[in-house]
């Protein structure tokens, strides 16, 4: 009883398997049992021929093709795209050399700007409490300004693609 239980089930599972046989899709090991079982049943070898005629017809038919206009707006679709990512990449550029700019900026004007306050002794003084303050909130006002400026170049160019 489980013997035969084991072969339909077995059955099945090839019978399953011969749209995929017909089709070429399996491999050769799998491919070569269908065919074996094939050869030993008749039901089988019958269905298996149905589908060899049906896969022989749908390789026949013509491939159909997208219009013209499909494929004209994809392509300005995927240009659109490359243009964006390119812009993308190259404003993260300009942002990465600024915030490093900023910075060395920031660094070298300290001495400078000591230097203009109160004079080059002053450095050795330890109470410099009121000219730090004072380089700060100019340097704070200066990264204010920066980050305005970004803000506002950035709306620009967006309103401009926009528009196009």
């Amino acid at each position: 009883m489980r013997e035969e239980q084991r072969t339909v089930k077995e059955h099945e599972k090839l019978r399953e398997e011969l749209s995929l046989a017909a089709a070429g899709a399996l491999g050769r090991d799998e491919e070569q049992r269908v065919l074996l079982h094939a050869a030993s049943c008749e039901e089988c070898a019958a269905e298996l021929e149905e589908w060899r005629s049906l896969a022989g017809g749908l390789r026949r038919l013509p491939t159909p093709q997208p219009r013209g206009e499909v494929v004209e707006r994809s392509i300005a679709l995927a240009a659109m795209r490359f243009a964006e990512e390119s812009e993308y990449r190259s404003n993260r550029r300009v942002m990465i050399f600024l915030l490093a700019f900023a910075w060395v900026l920031t660094l070298a004007s300290w001495p400078v700007f000591r230097m203009l306050s109160s004079g080059v002794l002053t450095w050795l003084d330890p109470q410099f409490n009121h000219t730090w303050m004072s380089f700060a909130a100019l340097t704070l006002f200066l990264w204010a300004t920066g980050g305005v400026a970004a803000v506002l170049l950035a709306r620009q160019r967006q309103s401009e693609r926009s528009m196009a």
